[in-house]
């Protein structure tokens, strides 16, 4: 089975029937689509940001290489919005409880990102984004968060990032082969976050 071009992973305690709407948004004879669970428990020898989240979204190279240079860019839209159908889903009073480990012990909810959500992306080189979305989103903010993230990724695959991006990207941190990325709420644009943040420094971008 070759790789997908957009998969949706989760714990198997989260039933696949929650991303139905998201799926059916973006399904296409063409596109490589899966569905894929994994075990809930188990600890994560990684920094907190770095943990998977019990839902991922992830989006494959060949996305945007291959698929929206072959269906055009119509596609891009329904993914943009079946992205956004998840939000009422997985974020506010409707999220899945979850609980996730770390090499150290439980791990907080007392997070700025949140736990039950992300975007993992591929970039090149064996390199993935992970955008970490604020745990207290809301529906407004969440919709620019994923219009952002979508553009930065639509720039980053034209190599037509500007030039300050390309600098903040190139002196960002790497670790394990992801680059952590957020929505900067002053700026309204994305922006790579530290994983490991300097002491008494604010943990949100």
């Amino acid at each position: 089975m070759r790789q997908a071009d957009i998969a949706v992973i989760h714990l198997e305690s989260i039933p696949a029937e929650l991303f139905a709407g998201f799926t059916n948004s973006i399904s296409s004879e063409k596109l490589n689509l899966q569905v894929q669970s994994r075990e809930d428990g188990g600890a994560f020898a990684a920094l907190e940001w770095l943990l998977p989240t019990a839902v991922i979204v992830y989006i494959g190279k060949s996305y945007f290489d291959g698929f929206l240079k072959e269906m055009g860019k119509d596609h891009y839209s329904l993914l943009k919005a079946g992205l956004k159908k998840l939000q009422a889903k997985l974020f506010g009073p409707s999220a899945p409880q979850i609980t996730l480990f770390g090499s150290s012990g439980k791990i907080s909810k007392e997070q700025p990102y949140s736990l039950v959500f992300s975007i993992v992306a591929e970039a090149e080189s064996g390199i993935t984004f992970k955008l970490l979305v604020h745990a207290d989103v809301s529906e407004g903010e969440y919709e620019e968060t994923i219009a952002a993230f979508l553009e930065f990724l639509a720039s980053f695959h034209a190599h037509t990032l500007d030039a300050p991006m390309v600098e903040s990207l190139n002196a960002s941190r790497v670790v394990g082969r992801t680059l952590l990325l957020a929505f900067n709420r002053e700026t309204k644009g994305i922006e790579p976050v530290d994983p490991v943040p300097k002491r008494g420094a604010p943990n949100e971008a």
